[in-house]
């Protein structure tokens, strides 16, 4: 699974075709709201110093990553197209994201994630996120430095004869 991004902040047009590929259902799970045209809110988003970010296997559009600056941390949210939706993408993309993160300036990454959305909420539990629920939303917050330290042990050990 080779995957690229680049980032498409202020380009409506791209927001607009890939929210075409995408069902209402898998909206509202992104938004925690129904919204018709995505394009007004990415405009209050970029506004906002956030970016956003296509993901692309080879040619084909698979995601859109947004990152908003927040009270000092990132948040973050991420839409896979329908039909790629449960085969591995979004864990792919998460694992990506929170590589890249750090080095856009961020130190911990927190995401709104509707409770009914398993799939999302097992991702960030398997990337080591703190999941809070209260209702109906799981508040979902990751500590990039905590991350990269794991993973720097991992090395050390791997490396140790």
């Amino acid at each position: 699974m080779e995957l690229d991004y680049y980032e498409i902040t202020g380009r409506y047009d791209d927001v607009v075709r890939f929210y075409s590929a995408v069902s209402e259902e898998s909206r509202y799970l992104r938004f925690l709201a129904a919204v018709r045209d995505p394009a007004v809110i990415y405009s209050h988003m970029w506004s906002c110093g956030g970016r956003t970010f296509l993901v692309l296997e080879g040619r084909r559009p698979l995601a859109l990553v947004d990152v908003v600056p927040c009270y000092g941390e990132a948040e973050a949210g991420i839409v896979v197209v329908d039909s790629l939706q449960g085969k591995g993408y979004g864990t792919r993309i998460a694992e990506i994201f929170a590589e890249v993160l750090p080095r856009l300036g961020f130190t911990s990454v927190k995401a709104e994630i509707y409770r009914e959305n398993l799939r999302a909420l097992s991702i960030a539990r398997r990337l080591g996120a703190s999941v809070d629920c209260r209702g109906v939303i799981c508040t979902v917050r990751l500590d990039l430095r905590q991350r990269a330290l794991r993973g720097l042990a991992a090395l050390r050990i791997a490396a140790t004869p």
